[in-house]
Parts: structure tokens; C-alpha cells; sequence
């Protein structure tokens, strides 16, 4: 810490402080400086490091400041801030108002709970409390050594083991009822238990005695000490064993007529939490994960959490369930990648952990019938339940013999009933006032028991620290289940709104307002909010370009915004131009995607970030951009996607564009998953604007994608999208060489780079020639061969044989390195006056020319320079062009060994490449020559090649993956294409011949045809869209449907939002299978090859010998050739071979 000095900024200059108030500010900033020199070592101690003693010090004095203004505003109204009863004392406030203001947090206290579930708004956006790492806790990194232990009837039963065994099963109870095993619970509501001598320790004795005091205090479970009395009295041997064992585990419920064991190992299982998990299971209850239902709450991708599909911990068991699917049970796991909740704003419940939830005491008194001896029990209202005392057992907020009040109902909040149509205001208490410190309130809003609760936020304001994100005062929003913990809410705000979600009491929402923990912070206005009811049909809301109105029968009806029409408003009328202004109150039909990396932006004014990205908008004030620095790494993708259904209409996309910065990555504009346009490197500080041609496509979806480059000099920015019917009012080149040589372009370019026309390859008119390889070409410019340094043509002029095409190469920047730009190969059109260059040209230069320029249509004006940016990344060192007039690297040497000579001598060769002056010796090619050169240093010599590869040869660098296949780098400079459904060859250059529309295994998991619509008469939803269900499938194509995840048939995620998915009915075909391979991977092979290629017969798939395998689902298939799922590289078999597990069959090609 350094005494009597601050970091950032001065209270002295701040423009916001009443004048009135600055001579005593600074004074106070002297002094408290002062006093905490002369205080330091124990007013800081407990803080980390020097910064953290900063950080507090000038948060206590931003919170002086914030004291101050407000206090100045309320003495002009003689009204002093008001201060409510007073619950806990001064220090444990100072630990709470530090636990907020600080950024470590304990993973393992109740204030980490608290502020995990913390939610700022700001301006309609959402941030989670930033720095703190709840899966540091004991309980998360237990979840790592927990483990289901299964007896063998339980493994029976979930098709995990056959019949035959030796375990000595007390019973064959099954899986499921209230989730917990049946037929094995323990008698008498007792379990008796022993601690071995490997936890006898104070420690471990201590937390198993906590648990079973929890479980005293909670539940009607006793757990007693083992002895042959109580054997008697429970008339069974069985008995719990605590031991260290090699983790933490249990056998599920009662498994054993003597001894079964509980592992605790220390000292990583040995917390409260864990143990009470274990003690859960060995009482009969599952994972929360495993519950039938799950499916609904919480997303699975086995591969990703790195388990089988049949795992004890993460499987689906078959269960039958009282109470709704709790994020907050002791028995869920923490979530991760691969393991996700449907509702993520409620995530963070899953990393709870400490004790039981409200539901998981509800289902031990329900599976153990606690309350079988209660005589007249009271009836629990409002989502209470009688417990193991024949008492009503409240959710938090509620109070009372029936659960019919709120906490503190004399102060503030009650119980609100809604009626259906009319609106009903609850506001903070003072509103529109400050409210008082030191306060909780309670407010339950109760609909018809058809009727789902709305809240809305009229007006929002409740005190946050903007650094970390963490709530002073805040609302919890229980509108999940209202015995779960909400989330807390807190922020500035208006707008915003929660609905009951369907899954517990629908009609029921808790708010708990609470000014208490925080309350050495000062108050704020509050909140005025406004609440009602809605039906099933509005539930979510499916009106995308609309507004939901309630119906009879819990319908709905959508109420579209101009130029939208269909049942939800999500589709576009033909003659419609859609526009995003990214102004305040406009709509966009470009929205985030969900499966990125990071997000675009809104923004007004220059980016945060010096020497990168616009000054300002293009019209108005907002535009979209990408922020490049930290946490970004290269590569990363920001992708915006369109969210509506296009009718099959060719349109024309315009935006404008800004790429200025020495460390810009790529802007790449998609239809689905074809590339249209794309962009990379520095395009120079103004913005530009970009027509693209989108061809009618049936379920269009439009993306734009940005890819952050080399450092954070990368912001990319874009605005004023339109998307107008029918094609573009100006030429726009699509076509583009994605390499030097141009060898993979199949783009219909038909004539030269002086404007003739192309002769047909499979014509020997006017020329004749051998190049026949071409001849499916028709008269595109071609170069598949490579021979020539980029794709060329014969010409149909008799005088003229052939000649090369002009074809803007996709990844060259748009900026020069040289002094007259001779070496520009961008697409810009445009002069430095704002003229049109003429006949579709574009801006080119030359060694003679001081700068780019070309022909305008002008009487008076014949031609015009071009302004263009000068490059300001690294360059390559290799050729992104055939002929490597791109190349500005740092060559020197000659093929034959010789130093160049410098551009700025006429020594010991005179030249005239005065532009030249500032490179040096390097190798270039300023005269259009076959490759870069320069001249020699020796005397007898003179112009001299260089020997430069080209960037082809160097991996990913100008992305080579066609249709939008992701590229990797492979060693010695090369690269493999991973290539999107639908599409094969080395660069996916091959479109996958189209199959018949039918399937040839009962699963489909080889269906590859266009079926769109489920048995049940559902349209399918699009892969690539998270609307209206969240999803991990986005590489599946259009919103067909298939079976990714080895279902019993092809299915696919439904638009209705009340309906997730649904199994497609998909027709066997009727028309002999092909004995030969179509494709590559050989995924639509269903011949009848039933041996390997050395001969070996094939294992059927309905056998698990000689080779036990995961194929079951193919089991029709008997022992045929097969590539499920396309996962090797050509059909294959597992033999009959006990020595050879499995091997490639010998199969043609068509």
C-alpha cells in the first residue's frame, strides 16, 4: 500500500461532486489515507495483498462519496436516510459488506451461495458476480471420488449386467418410486451405523455426527449406533460402515443383511455436504441427474463429461417422482461442460451443496412416510408440506400454522392475489423514496391455479458494486419453485420480467426483498413492479416478432409486428426488407448464438481499446463490435445468427463493415453453412460497405461470424444491416481463390481478365487442346491442376489461345506495404473522390503508378487514385498469390545462394524501382514476374528468382476448408479438413451424393435424407438455433431430421415450445441396396460384404462375443460391413477372430 497517494483518477476533479462538497472530499481523502497508514496492520488484516488493502481502502471511499452526494440531495428535504430495525451485529455487517466488495470469496461459506446467485441488470443485459470460484469448494472437488456403488439387482436392472451372479442381494428392489430404490429402505426409519477405525479422528467423528444431528433435526431418520439390541429391536443384521476407502461412495438404500459400506476418504470426502450426499444414498435416494424427468432440466453430452452413456452418476434411471426436478438437491452435481442446466440463470443451485434442500427434505418424509402417525395435521398452503413434527414445513419467506403469511408482514410485503386481466403493483417499501437499510420483506403473488405469474420490471434500481458485479440490496425471484432458492436480483433497470416456469406450482412466484446484509450500504430508490397473470400458450413467450395474447383453452394468439406473419410471427413476408440499426427500442434479426466463444456487442463512440475498431456509427449512435482484448484468444468466434424463417426468395444483404487494426482476424458471411463473403487482415481505418448476393434457399439462416486475430488490436464492427428482396442493385464477386494457385476454385467465372469469353472445355472449337479433365466445367476459369499459377481459360477469340481470369483472391488484405501501392489486390471500387470505378474494375497499380486508381465513369473526370490503408500487421513469409506480388516477407537470398542487392542502391546493378527504396534487399515482384525476385549482388549476375513457398503449404493460414469446414494444422505444414454433414473430399470441396429419402436400419442412424416434420405432425427446429429449446447439436444440417446420439429412431428438437422433441417416421427403403460405396466414409453402405478385407468373417452386431462392443443399436444389421456414424474411414466389422478385434472390409466405389 502506498500512503498519502491513489491509482486512478481524483475525487479532487470529479465533476459530479457538488462544488460545495470538494475542499472537505479532498481533505477526507488526506486523512483517511493517513489514518489507514497509521491503522494499517489492524484495520487490513485478513487481506491478501497490497492491492486488496488498496481496493478496500477506496471502495470505503467511494462509498463516503456516494454517502455524501446522497446525503447533500436529502437535507435539501430535511429528510435523514431512515434506518429499519437492526437484525445482526456490526461485525458480522462488516463481513458481509467485505464479502461483497472483496474478490475472494470462501467456496465454502454461506456467502458464497448468497453472492453465486447474484444477477446485475444493466440496461436489459444480465452479468453474473464476477472472481469467484465456487468450484473450489470441498463439495464440488468431492463430486471428483463420488461414485455410485450398484448391488447386482440394481445393475440388472438398468440393463447394466445380466442375470447371472454370485452377489448376495438382500432383494431385487428396483430403481424407482420418489426416486428412491424400492424395496430398500430401512426399517423403523433407523439406520445403524459403525465408524471404523480408519476415521476414528475427532474430525471425521465430528462431521458424520453433524450429519446425523441434520438429519434429526430435519427428517425422521434416526441414525443409531450398531448393536446386537438394536438388532433385535429392527429384526435385521444390516448396518452402515463408515471407512476411508478410495473415495467418496455408497451403496444406493439398504443392500446388504449384514455390513455395507459408506467410504469418507480423508480428508477430501470428510465435509458435511459430502457426507450428508452419501448418507442420502445409503438411505436409497439417486442423483438428481439420474431422475426420468431430467431431460427437461439439465443437457448430457456424455462424450464431452467423459462417461458412458450407462453410468451410475450421470445415467437415467427409471424413476417416479412426488416432487419437481431440484437444481438445488444435495444429490445434484455442480455443472460444467457437457453438463448443463436448460435454465442457466438458475445454474448456480447445482453447486450448492452444504445441506439439504427444501425438496430434499420433502422427499425423505415422503419416501419414508414420516408423517404416517400424525393425527388431524394442519393443511400446508402456498407449496409447504407437513413434516416428520406434523408440522407445516414452510418455504423461506412464508410463516405461519398454514403457511399463509409472509416474514415480517407488519413491515412490509404480504400476499397478493392476481386476477386474471388486471394488473397488481408491488413497489419497495418509501417508494418512490429510498427505502430503509436493515429490512426484508416478503411478497407472494398467488394466480387461479390454471395460470402461470408475470413480473415486470416498471422501474428498477437496487445498489451493485460495478466492478465485481455483486448485489449491496437485492430481490430473490423464486419463480421456478417456490421452496428453491431464486435468483438475486440487483441493478439498474426497466423492462425486464420473470415468469413461473411449469415445473412446480406454476401459479405461485415468491419475492424476497432484502436491504439487510448489505446494510452498511446506502439505500436507492427501490423498485415499482408490476405483476399479472398469463396462460400455458404464452409460456415461453412464442411471439419472436410479436406480442403473446392469452386465449381460451391456454392458447394463444401472436400479435405480429409489421412486415412478420405466421402462428408466431416468425416469418417474413415476401416483400419485406428487414433492417438492424442496433438504435435503442429497434429490433434485430441477427441475434448472439449461444455455442461460441464470445458475443458481439452494442457500442456508441470509439471502441475501448486505442488504435482499433471505429470512432463512431455509421448514422446514429449504436453499432455492433467485437472486443478483442483479454480474455480473447486468437481463433476465438463471435457469431451472430438470423432467428427468423426466410420465404425461399433470393435477397441481398448490405451492411457496412470496419476491420481497422494490426491485429485483425476474419469477417465471414455465411448462407447456413456455405461461405458468401469474407474478409481478413486491416481494411483501413473508414467503414465499408459490403453487398452480398443470398440465393433462395428453403429454412435460410443467415451468419455472420467474426474471428479474432493475432493480438487486441482486433475490434471488428458492423451496422446498418439490411436484407432487401431479390438480388443486388450492384455486381458483387462472390466468387473468390481461397489459395495461391486457385487450384481449389470451382466459382463460375467465365471470362479472362480482358473481358473474353471462355471456351467451353469439352469444345476443341476455337482451339483444341487436352485439358478434357475439365470438361463437366463447362467454360468456368479453372486451374485444378496447378500448373499455372492461378485459373485461366481458352478464349473463344481465334487470335487469341488463352489467357488468365481476374478472381479476387478471398484472404488478401485490403491495404498495401509498398510506397505507390503497386502491390494492392483487394476488391475496393471506389476513388478517393467517391467515384464508381467503371465496368465492374476495381482499383490496381503499378510499378510507374504513384498509387492505385481506375477509369470512373465521368465525362470529365476519366480517372481517379484510390485511397487505400496502409497494412500494419506482421507479413508472411510465403505466397498467398501464384505469381507472390503479395509477398513482402524478409527473403534475401537468391534460389542460387546470392545476397540481393538493396532497392535503395544502384549498386552494382542500376534499376528504376525508386518505389522499392524502402525494402531493403528483400525479394519482391513489382513487374508482375512469375515469382518474387531481386537482383543479384554479384556482378555477373543480375535478376534473380527467389525460392518462397507458398502459403498453401503452411497449414491453415488462408483457411482452405470449403462449405464451411473447420481447418486444422497437421505436422510438416499441412492441414486436415473437418467437413460438416452433408459434405467430404480434402478441402469438403465434394457434396455427398444425395441418398433416397428413406432409411435402411430400424435406428436411421445412417439417414441422411430432408423429412423435416415428427410423428406427432411437429415441425423440426433448426440445428444451428437455440430457439424455442437450447441445445449442443448446432453442426447438424437445416432442421432435418437424424439420430446423433444413437436414439431407438431419427428425431429431431420441435419449434412448438412446449413440445422438445419428437421421433420422426422416417419410411424403410424399398429399392435394393447398392453394393458399392457412394462416398468416402461409405455411411449409406447397407450392401452385404460380410467379411473383412483379409478375409476374416464378420461378428454380428447382435453379439457381444468374441468382442464385447457399444453397437447394439445396429443389432438388425446381423454381420454386415458397416461405418455407424461414419466413425472410421470406410466400412468395417468386428471379426470372428479372437486375435483381431476389428479391421476395414474391401468394398468399391461406384
Amino acid at each position: 500500500m502506498t500512503c498519502f497517494g491513489y491509482k486512478k483518477g481524483s475525487y479532487c476533479k470529479d465533476t459530479t461532486i457538488p462544488r460545495a462538497m470538494k475542499s472537505f472530499l479532498c481533505f477526507s481523502i488526506l486523512i483517511i489515507n493517513f489514518v489507514a497508514c497509521l491503522s494499517y496492520t489492524d484495520h487490513f488484516n485478513g487481506y491478501k495483498n497490497e492491492d486488496d488493502k488498496y481496493d478496500r481502502l477506496m471502495k470505503l471511499l467511494r462509498s463516503k462519496v456516494r454517502q455524501l452526494k446522497e446525503s447533500e440531495a436529502e437535507n435539501k428535504h430535511n429528510k435523514p436516510i431512515p434506518v429499519a430495525f437492526k437484525k445482526d451485529k456490526q461485525e458480522d455487517s462488516e463481513e458481509n459488506l467485505k464479502a461483497i466488495e472483496e474478490q475472494y470469496v470462501d467456496p465454502d461459506s454461506k456467502k458464497m451461495e448468497i453472492i453465486e446467485s447474484f444477477q446485475v441488470l444493466k440496461d436489459h443485459k444480465k452479468f453474473k458476480p464476477n472472481h469467484i470460484h465456487p468450484e473450489e469448494s470441498k463439495h464440488v472437488k468431492a463430486e471428483a471420488l463420488d461414485k455410485h456403488i450398484l448391488t447386482h439387482a440394481q445393475k440388472v436392472q438398468l440393463n447394466m449386467e445380466s442375470e447371472n451372479s454370485n452377489e448376495n442381494d438382500i432383494n431385487s428392489g428396483g430403481v424407482s418410486k420418489r426416486g428412491f430404490a424400492t424395496g430398500r429402505l430401512w426399517t423403523k426409519k433407523t439406520v445403524p451405523y459403525e465408524i471404523d477405525s480408519s476415521l476414528d479422528t475427532q474430525d471425521a467423528r465430528d462431521v458424520i455426527n453433524q450429519a446425523i444431528q441434520v438429519f434429526a433435526k430435519l427428517t425422521c431418520i434416526q441414525w443409531k449406533p450398531h448393536t446386537t439390541m438394536l438388532e433385535t429391536e429392527l429384526g435385521h443384521q444390516s448396518y452402515v460402515r463408515f471407512f476411508s476407502g478410495s473415495g467418496c461412495w455408497s451403496y444406493v438404500g439398504r443392500s446388504s443383511d449384514r455390513e455395507q459400506n459408506l467410504s469418507l476418504k480423508a480428508p477430501g470426502c470428510l465435509g458435511l455436504g459430502t457426507t450428508l450426499h452419501e448418507m442420502l444414498h445409503a438411505l436409497g435416494q439417486w442423483h438428481e441427474q439420474s431422475r426420468t424427468d431430467r431431460d427437461d432440466h439439465v443437457f448430457i453430452d456424455y462424450s464431452q463429461i467423459g462417461v458412458k452413456p450407462g453410468d451410475g452418476n450421470y445415467g437415467k434411471f427409471n424413476t417416479r417422482d412426488l416432487n419437481p426436478y431440484d437444481y438445488e438437491s444435495i444429490e445434484h452435481y455442480s455443472l460444467k461442460k457437457g453438463f448443463e442446466a436448460l435454465q442457466p440463470d438458475l445454474g448456480f443451485l447445482a453447486s450448492y451443496g452444504s445441506g439439504f434442500s427444501f425438496y430434499d427434505i420433502a422427499d425423505i418424509t415422503n419416501a419414508y412416510k414420516c408423517t404416517e402417525n400424525c393425527m388431524n395435521p394442519p393443511e400446508c398452503k402456498n407449496g409447504g408440506f407437513i413434516n416428520f413434527e406434523c408440522k407445516c414445513h414452510c418455504p423461506y419467506g412464508l410463516t405461519g400454522d398454514n403457511c399463509d403469511s409472509v416474514i415480517n408482514s407488519g413491515v412490509c410485503g404480504g400476499i397478493i392475489d392476481l386476477i386474471p386481466g388486471e394488473k397488481a403493483v408491488i413497489r419497495s417499501p418509501n417508494f418512490p423514496n429510498n427505502y430503509d437499510v436493515g429490512m426484508e420483506c416478503a411478497w407472494l403473488l398467488r394466480a387461479p391455479s390454471s395460470f402461470h405469474v408475470r413480473l415486470e420490471a416498471d422501474v428498477f434500481h437496487l445498489p451493485y458494486d460495478a466492478e465485481d458485479d455483486r448485489c449491496y440490496h437485492w430481490l430473490q425471484v423464486r419463480y421456478n419453485l417456490v421452496g428453491q432458492t431464486g435468483i438475486r436480483v440487483c441493478g439498474d433497470s426497466s423492462g425486464d420480467s420473470w415468469v413461473t416456469s411449469p415445473w412446480g406450482q406454476k401459479n405461485l412466484m415468491l419475492l424476497i426483498f432484502d436491504s439487510e446484509f448489505g446494510k452498511l450500504h446506502s439505500p436507492e430508490k427501490g423498485f415499482s413492479l408490476l405483476a399479472t397473470t398469463t396462460n400455458d400458450g404464452c409460456i415461453p413467450d412464442p411471439c419472436i416478432y410479436g406480442v403473446c395474447k392469452d386465449c381460451e383453452n391456454r392458447a394463444y394468439r401472436c400479435e405480429c409486428d409489421p412486415g412478420f406473419e405466421g402462428q408466431n410471427c416468425d416469418q417474413v413476408k415476401a416483400s419485406e426488407t428487414l433492417a438492424c440499426t442496433f438504435e435503442k427500442g429497434s429490433k434485430c434479426f441477427m441475434k448472439n448464438v449461444e455455442n461460441d466463444e464470445f458475443d458481439w456487442n452494442m457500442y456508441a463512440g470509439p471502441t475501448v481499446s486505442d488504435l482499433t475498431g471505429p470512432e463512431s456509427a455509421v448514422e446514429g449512435y449504436n453499432y455492433m463490435y467485437t472486443e478483442s482484448s483479454s480474455p480473447r484468444l486468437p481463433n476465438d468466434k463471435a457469431v451472430l445468427q438470423s432467428d427468423i424463417t426466410l420465404p425461399a426468395e433470393d435477397r441481398c444483404l448490405k451492411f457496412y463493415y470496419n476491420m481497422f487494426g494490426a491485429g485483425i482476424g476474419s469477417l465471414t458471411v455465411k448462407s447456413t453453412s456455405n461461405v458468401l463473403w469474407s474478409k481478413s487482415g486491416n481494411q483501413g481505418f473508414s467503414w465499408l460497405a459490403a453487398a452480398i448476393n443470398i440465393p433462395s434457399r428453403v429454412n435460410l439462416q443467415i451468419v455472420i461470424e467474426a474471428t479474432r486475430g493475432s493480438d487486441w488490436e482486433g475490434d471488428i464492427a458492423i451496422d446498418d444491416i439490411k436484407l432487401i428482396p431479390g438480388i443486388c442493385d450492384i455486381p458483387v464477386k462472390s466468387d473468390c481463390l481461397l489459395s495461391a494457385l486457385g487450384k481449389e476454385y470451382i466459382g463460375t467465372q467465365s471470362v479472362t481478365k480482358d473481358g473474353k469469353t471462355c471456351q467451353r472445355w469439352d469444345s476443341n472449337s476455337p482451339h483444341s487442346h487436352s485439358y478434357h479433365a475439365y470438361d463437366n466445367d463447362d467454360n468456368y476459369c479453372r486451374n485444378t491442376l496447378g500448373d499455372e499459377p492461378m485459373p485461366w481459360c481458352y478464349t473463344t477469340d481465334p487470335d487469341d489461345r488463352w489467357d488468365f481470369c481476374e478472381i479476387p483472391y478471398c484472404h488478401i488484405q485490403e491495404c498495401v506495404w509498398s510506397i505507390n501501392g503497386y502491390d494492392y489486390l483487394g476488391s475496393k471500387a471506389t476513388t478517393t473522390q467517391d467515384k464508381a470505378c467503371s465496368d465492374n474494375a476495381v482499383c490496381r497499380g503499378s510499378g510507374s503508378d504513384p498509387s492505385p486508381w481506375c477509369y470512373v465513369d465521368d465525362p470529365i473526370v476519366r480517372w481517379d487514385t484510390c485511397d487505400i490503408a496502409k497494412c500494419t500487421d506482421k507479413p508472411k513469409e510465403c505466397l498467398q498469390t501464384g505469381k507472390g506480388t503479395d509477398y513482402f516477407g524478409s527473403m534475401s537470398i537468391t534460389k542460387t545462394g546470392s545476397e540481393c542487392q538493396r532497392w535503395d542502391s544502384q549498386q552494382p546493378h542500376q534499376h528504376d524501382y525508386w518505389y522499392l527504396e524502402d525494402q531493403e534487399n528483400f525479394c519482391r515482384n513489382p513487374d508482375g514476374s512469375s515469382s518474387p525476385w531481386c537482383l543479384s549482388t554479384d556482378l555477373t549476375g543480375g535478376k534473380e528468382y527467389c525460392d518462397i513457398p507458398f502459403c498453401d503449404n503452411q497449414g491453415c493460414t488462408t483457411n482452405p476448408c470449403l462449405h464451411g469446414g473447420s481447418c486444422q494444422n497437421t505436422e510438416n505444414g499441412g492441414y486436415s479438413c473437418q467437413c460438416l454433414n452433408g459434405y467430404e473430399g480434402d478441402r469438403c470441396e465434394l457434396k455427398v451424393p444425395s441418398l433416397d429419402d428413406c432409411k435402411r436400419s430400424i435406428a436411421g442412424y445412417e439417414y441422411q435424407g430432408q423429412i423435416n416434420t415428427t410423428v406427432g405432425g411437429y415441425t423440426c427446429q433448426m440445428w444451428a438455433s437455440d430457439t424455442p429449446h437450447p441445445h449442443s447439436k448446432h453442426d447438424l444440417p437445416e432442421n432435418f431430421c437424424r439420430n446423433p446420439d444413437k436414439d431407438e429412431k431419427p428425431w429431431c428438437y420441435t419449434n412448438d415450445p412446449q413440445k422438445r422433441y419428437d421421433f420422426c417416421d422416417i419410411p424403410f427403403c424399398t429399392t435394393p441396396a447398392k453394393q458399392c460405396l457412394q462416398s468416402d466414409t461409405g455411411i449409406e453402405y447397407y450392401g452385404n460384404v460380410r467379411q473383412t478385407e483379409d478375409g476374416v468373417p464378420c461378428q454380428k452386431w447382435a453379439d457381444q462375443a468374441p468382442n464385447t462392443h457399444s453397437y447394439s443399436y445396429i443389432s438388425d444389421q446381423e454381420d454386415f460391413c458397416r461405418n455407424p456414424g461414419a466413425g472410421e474411414k470406410r466400412p468395417w466389422c468386428y471379426t470372428t477372430d479372437s486375435t483381431v478385434r476389428w479391421d476395414y472390409c474391401d468394398i468399391p466405389h461406384c
